[in-house]
């Protein structure tokens, strides 16, 4: 038995003593009278008794004053971790304020959306969020994620510059669930275009207002928007998911596509399916150049070495996978004779 553990049997025998005797001085009082000549003695000295009851009772629950203080204490640690969280939730909205100014970084300040379009759209009388949506062309996003990682990767890091070129972009890594139309970056590009293409380039210190009248503008789009957030996305989404079908055509002819169905067929079913996701890994996501003359042996490797341990986070079965698929697909080619160089990716072998 520890001293603790002592310590406290003493305090529970002592306070049932107290208890005890009180009780029993209460029903002594109910059967006999206190003369007179003693009255005021006796009742400083029941008083006495009666105020200690209090601390028995709490001993008898299981409480005492060291378990109280330790308790503030720890009240009192919870109070200060939460004020440093909303310190923290302060901190970040500040930050966040900043977003916008990423377009006239030194590396993201020659970089605009297309200046004719912009022109074209805007004398179709079109809703500056609708504008955006459709300016906002797979060409320009890859071009604004590279140059974004060129950000990060320059900036101190951790620094406000490297937070911020990395939220943007698991923001356009994340479109799917993190709408583009939200992306207040997004914002000061059209803005910095629009600018421009009025013949009044814009600059940073001009931007803050600008974002300002911006939302004002759209300020019942918005609200709409609030309430309905598949509003957000499908004025992007549709038009990406086109631009994307459409490269995937350009890519790869559809005649091809059918014969290489046709060689599936003849594969176990899992495996067939394994590969039709390989494979679209690869043209659609990858998106190598439509010029089938120009892919060679480096662009298999860096595919295979690089972008795909990157964005697909393979486990070995799903590298084993794709080195099988990209195999196949590449004799196929070559039995085709599309492709003109004759590849042989060390990476593969």
């Amino acid at each position: 038995m520890t001293s603790r553990e002592r310590r406290e049997i003493r305090g529970y025998v002592g306070s049932g003593i107290v208890f005890l005797f009180v009780i029993l001085l209460l029903l002594f009082l109910s059967q006999f009278e206190v003369p007179e000549s003693n009255n005021d003695a006796f009742k400083l000295i029941v008083g006495a008794l009666v105020s200690v009851i209090a601390a028995s009772v709490f001993v008898f629950i299981g409480k005492d004053d060291q378990q109280i203080i330790d308790l503030q204490k720890k009240n009192d640690s919870l109070e200060m971790k939460v004020d440093q969280l909303v310190d923290q939730k302060d901190q970040l909205e500040k930050l966040l304020k900043t977003l916008p100014n990423l377009a006239f970084d030194p590396m993201l300040l020659d970089l605009y959306l297309d200046e004719n379009m912009m022109k074209e759209l805007i004398e179709e009388g079109l809703e500056e969020p609708q504008i955006l949506s459709r300016l906002l062309t797979q060409e320009f996003l890859k071009d604004l994620e590279r140059r974004l990682e060129d950000v990060e990767d320059s900036a101190v890091p951790q620094s406000p510059k490297a937070l911020l070129a990395k939220a943007s972009r698991h923001q356009l890594q994340n479109s799917e669930e993190i709408p583009y139309l939200s992306n207040p970056l997004l914002f000061a590009f059209f803005l910095k275009t629009r600018a421009k293409a009025e013949g009044n380039p814009m600059k940073l210190a001009d931007l803050s207002n600008a974002i300002r009248e911006f939302e004002e503008r759209n300020s019942e789009w918005i609200a709409e928007a609030s309430e309905n957030p598949e509003l957000l996305k499908n004025e992007v989404e549709e038009d990406v998911e086109t631009q994307v079908e459409d490269t995937g055509q350009e890519q790869f002819p559809e005649d091809l596509m059918q014969e290489l169905e046709k060689e599936y067929e003849n594969l176990p079913q899992q495996r067939a399916d394994r590969m039709r996701e390989d494979l679209e890994l690869f043209l659609e996501d990858f998106s190598p150049s439509t010029k089938f003359d120009q892919w060679t042996t480096s662009m298999i490797d860096d595919f295979f070495m690089n972008w795909f341990v990157e964005h697909a986070n393979p486990t070995d079965e799903d590298k084993q996978s794709m080195r099988e698929t990209m195999l196949h697909f590449l004799q196929f080619m070559r039995e085709r004779k599309i492709l003109v160089e004759d590849l042989s990716p060390k990476s593969l072998l």
